[in-house]
């Protein structure tokens, strides 16, 4: 039996679908594909040359302020600068012994003051002589300045007990290099 002609006529005008998702995904491809030439080619062509051309108005800018500034001038200012470079760079590693001062009056037990003060900057130890009631406040010094964050090291050496009663000692303190250092204290 042959179809109707109607049928046939039906059949040749519809076009043929693919079924599935293959189409979609070329479409969506084509489009990110083209997308990004776009993108590429206006950066290539539009922005590159834009950001030359504001290099260039700034390099022209610069020539003018070098014509403007004489040049004596110029190594007046270089010279100047690298005096404020060096003076930076020798302030922070300045040694500060005011701190060191009050950090000392703070962790003195009170029955024990010292009688010599000397602080070697290069070494971080401060050596001090004193002079304590009895051998229990010498002991208690030496441990409040051990627990300190900022000690490496405390010890006593010469130890005795003087004509009127009261401990002698030499005290040496070894501190975190830090400890020493322009703005490195830490009360």
């Amino acid at each position: 039996m042959a179809l109707p002609q109607k049928v046939v006529d039906q059949l040749s005008r519809e076009p043929v679908r693919t079924p599935g998702w293959s189409g979609q995904l070329l479409m969506f491809s084509s489009t990110i594909f083209f997308i990004c030439l776009l993108v590429y080619f206006g950066l290539v062509y539009g922005y590159k040359p834009y950001l030359d051309r504001e290099v260039g108005k700034l390099d022209q800018q610069i020539k003018l302020f070098e014509q403007q500034i004489p040049v004596d001038e110029q190594t007046k200012i270089v010279n100047f600068y690298s005096q404020l470079a060096n003076l930076k760079s020798l302030l922070s590693r300045h040694v500060v012994t005011s701190p060191l001062l009050g950090w000392l009056e703070r962790r003195t037990q009170t029955n024990v003051y010292f009688t010599k003060f000397n602080l070697n900057t290069q070494s971080s130890q401060l050596s001090l002589g004193g002079i304590s009631k009895n051998i229990d406040d010498l002991t208690q010094q030496l441990q409040i300045f051990q627990e300190d964050q900022n000690v490496r090291r405390a010890s006593f050496s010469n130890v005795s007990v003087g004509s009127n009663g009261l401990w002698q000692f030499d005290l040496t303190v070894i501190f975190d290099p830090k400890f020493l250092v322009a703005g490195g204290s830490s009360q």
